[in-house]
């Protein structure tokens, strides 16, 4: 990975929530040759696994922070004729449903938890929210909250992070992996300092990396305390209530044996095992722990010998998620797509500290499905797959 970045921040880099693999297009396509049989893959695990190649990191623009998009009218496009049986229209597929009960923490906006100002505050060199571009829902059905703020002036010098959830939510291994006060960052004269605790059955944790003479605990202290004030303003926080609609956790060996490999271009495709670093019980893990976001790698390949080519594609799937679908529908450059039985659009991915690629987002009313592509292919050539994948997810 960049030899600038400390763990900690690599750490940061995975936070995705599933997005999925959120990976940097380069301008041209081509596929990856595998020598002697093998793909050497680079990757960066997401809060559900996701990934960033390295060349991909390297190539990327620095970006502007992402704010909170504003509603635009997508301009429809059309897709691929799927290669493989489509599934009836349901009656969800007019309006996404909200899952029963969902209540996020701060009504589920981050600005309402701390002010630019207050961040800003911490170390006094310019702080700004960064939002995702659109949600998953994943957070949402567990009626939490994850915010960012990063330094505006020197990329990623600082960064503030505030995750919110129902207690009932939060693994006790990540209540317990919680260290109040301040830590040595690893990475130059930089701390990490945090700070948690429970307000009204909602767990709040804060947390600031930066320099050691502009970040302290007393001050991630002040930072908790005033998001903590604010929590009693809105309603108190709960999660969705599991319904009969909700998907099932897919079985990713038996999806790749259901898939025809010949839909994405390929002669063969299997599930592609794990190879991403563990998060452990930091917060960025609650979604996956918790079981909000289940996700599937499948690999492609074709040919033989010693050369052969291959491409990952990444299956994310949030059971009740839909009720977050209308912020992928107004999300900046969102286009809708066919999918049968669905609304769907295609979005920017959810990196927030880096350039994103494009992601296929498709609900049926009731659940979120992100189909993410390889970084050398056409977001829209994932489209007939899309849809198989989206025949194959059952209660």
């Amino acid at each position: 990975m960049n030899e600038g970045l400390s763990p900690r921040e690599h750490d940061e880099m995975r936070d995705l929530v599933l997005a999925g693999t959120q990976r940097v297009k380069p301008a041209g396509r081509h596929r990856v040759p595998i020598v002697a049989g093998a793909i050497a893959l680079v990757m960066v695990g997401g809060v559900t696994g996701g990934a960033l190649t390295t060349a991909a990191l390297l190539s990327s623009d620095r970006p502007t922070p992402v704010s909170t998009p504003s509603v635009t009218t997508p301009t429809p496009e059309p897709s691929p004729t799927p290669t493989s049986p489509s599934p009836a229209p349901t009656s969800q597929e007019s309006e996404p449903a909200p899952s029963p009960a969902a209540v996020p923490a701060f009504g589920g906006d981050c600005g309402a938890t701390l002010t630019d100002e207050e961040v800003d505050g911490l170390r006094g060199l310019g702080m700004i929210r960064s939002d995702y571009r659109w949600r998953t829902g994943a957070n949402d059905v567990l009626g939490g909250i994850d915010c960012v703020w990063v330094s505006e002036e020197a990329y990623l010098t600082a960064t503030v992070h505030l995750f919110a959830y129902p207690e009932s939510v939060v693994p006790a291994d990540v209540r317990d992996a919680v260290a109040a006060g301040c830590v040595d960052s690893g990475n130059g004269p930089a701390v990490e300092c945090v700070t948690s605790g429970t307000v009204d059955g909602t767990w709040l944790l804060v947390r600031a990396y930066g320099p050691t003479d502009q970040v302290s605990a007393s001050g991630v202290d002040a930072l908790y305390a005033a998001a903590a004030a604010r929590l009693g303003e809105h309603p108190r926080a709960t999660p969705a209530t599991r319904t009969d609609q909700w998907w099932s956790q897919p079985d990713c060996a038996a999806l790749a044996a259901r898939i025809d490999p010949g839909v994405y271009g390929y002669e063969r495709v299997a599930q592609l095992e794990p190879t991403t670093s563990d998060p452990g019980a930091r917060p960025e893990a609650i979604v996956s722990l918790a079981r909000a976001a289940f996700s599937c790698e499948l690999h492609f390949t074709s040919g033989s010998g010693d050369i052969s080519t291959g491409e990952v594609v990444r299956i994310d799937v949030v059971p009740g998620g839909a009720l977050t679908f209308p912020t992928a529908t107004a999300a900046e450059e969102a286009r809708t797509v066919t999918v049968s039985g669905a609304q769907a659009v295609i979005v920017p991915g959810l990196d927030r500290y880096e350039g994103s690629g494009h992601v296929i987002v498709a609900t049926d009313g009731v659940n979120m499905l992100m189909v993410t592509p390889d970084v050398v292919r056409e977001t829209a050539d994932a489209l007939p797959l899309t849809q198989v994948v989206f025949a194959s997810m059952s209660p």
